[in-house]
């Protein structure tokens, strides 16, 4: 989910098939901190999370993506049109519910339940192409309190 260096100057690209392998990751790792109960795969995907938002370039998504996926062609790279920062808020907002999750370890229920919303917003994003952090994102641009998007047509629902 960054912007591609081949792109003219002032057009916004991501890759589609890392943002779902991306999703797709993130659904693992929290099902699996969830039925293990263990804090430790939360913590581990809460890093994953804030590395992807605010330092894309070195995500351990997009490196595995690059280094593995790729030269293995089990995805090819599908670059669209689209403005990368709300996906990255998207990951952010992530990153803190799990962040939030690992303070209320023992207050297990409200955890688990954060954790389990971070695993269906994000099973949700994967399989129906739903993003609820980019709507946020784009709505919280439209009231003025983040950027607006940085391409024309604001909002839109791809899909899978």
């Amino acid at each position: 989910m960054e912007s591609a260096s081949s792109a003219p100057a002032g057009t916004l690209r991501v890759d589609t098939h890392l943002a779902k392998f991306s999703q797709a990751s993130t659904v693992v790792l929290t099902a699996l901190g969830f039925l293990f109960n263990q804090p430790i795969i939360i913590l581990i995907t809460a890093i994953i999370l804030a590395i992807s938002a605010f330092v894309p370039a070195v995500s351990p998504y997009r490196l595995v993506y690059r280094g593995i996926v790729l030269p293995l062609h089990l995805l090819r790279p599908r670059i669209v049109e689209d403005d990368p920062m709300p996906h990255r808020f998207a990951q952010g907002i992530g990153a803190a519910f799990l962040v939030v999750v690992l303070f209320f370890t023992h207050a297990t229920a409200l955890g688990l339940t954060l954790d389990l919303i971070v695993f269906v917003l994000s099973a949700v994003n994967l399989t129906i192409g739903f993003c609820a952090g980019c709507f946020v994102y784009y709505h919280l641009g439209r009231l003025g309190m983040l950027p607006r998007v940085r391409y024309e047509g604001g909002f839109h629902w791809r899909g899978v």
